[in-house]
């Protein structure tokens, strides 16, 4: 879970403009934060999509949980709450997403990348051991889920202590993502955006 706040403190400047009618200055700028929130959360959520390497087919679009707490006049702040599951590694691009039984068939390696402008790379927890045994396959749970898993190095199976227990891979989560996003794309650009909705506010009301 993730939270974002936009907010303004000064209102001097959005009274001066609207001369006689300052007394709406703080519904100006509730309306200017909350459209402000509301384009960072799309802007977000379309930036994580293009950024990271979800897999085109098969999987749900990238929409993830986000509620906005709006701006009122007695608190003239925007919280965006955004917050989902752990994405799992399999919703992402890989080399080969096909499940094996009993690995009959399975590559060799499994490679995988999170990032669209990232290049695949072998899934292993020790990448240096071309024979590792630890190295990344596709597993399919009793629930019929499917997912990226690996060898856990000194433990045992449940039920079967001759083997040792295997653990799905996750990538990055989406509030993460976004959180990314807003970093490096959005935020040097906040006050702008917030000016832009302010002055939209402005002639509405004038």
């Amino acid at each position: 879970m993730m939270h974002y706040c936009i907010n303004m403190d000064g209102l001097e400047e959005i009274e001066a403009a609207l001369g006689k009618a300052k007394d709406k200055s703080k519904y100006v700028l509730r309306a200017a934060i909350n459209d402000s929130a509301k384009e960072v959360a799309n802007r977000m959520m379309k930036g994580a999509g293009s950024r990271y390497a979800r897999n085109d087919r098969g999987m749900k679009p990238y929409r993830p949980v986000t509620k906005i707490d709006k701006a009122k006049i007695g608190r003239l702040a925007a919280i965006i709450d955004v917050r989902d599951k752990s994405s799992d590694l399999y919703e992402y691009k890989l080399s080969d997403r096909t499940y094996y039984p009993g690995s009959k068939g399975a590559p060799k390696w499994i490679k995988a990348k999170q990032l669209r402008s990232g290049s695949l790379k072998r899934i292993a927890a020790r990448p240096g051991n071309a024979g590792d045994k630890y190295k990344g396959f596709v597993v399919k749970y009793h629930s019929g889920h499917l997912a990226i898993a690996e060898r856990v190095p000194g433990t045992s199976m449940r039920g079967h202590p001759e083997k040792e227990a295997i653990r799905s891979l996750y990538a990055t989560s989406k509030p993460k993502a976004e959180e990314t996003v807003f970093k490096h794309t959005i935020d040097p650009e906040m006050y702008d955006l917030l000016m832009r909705n302010i002055q939209s506010e402005l002639v509405r009301f004038l």
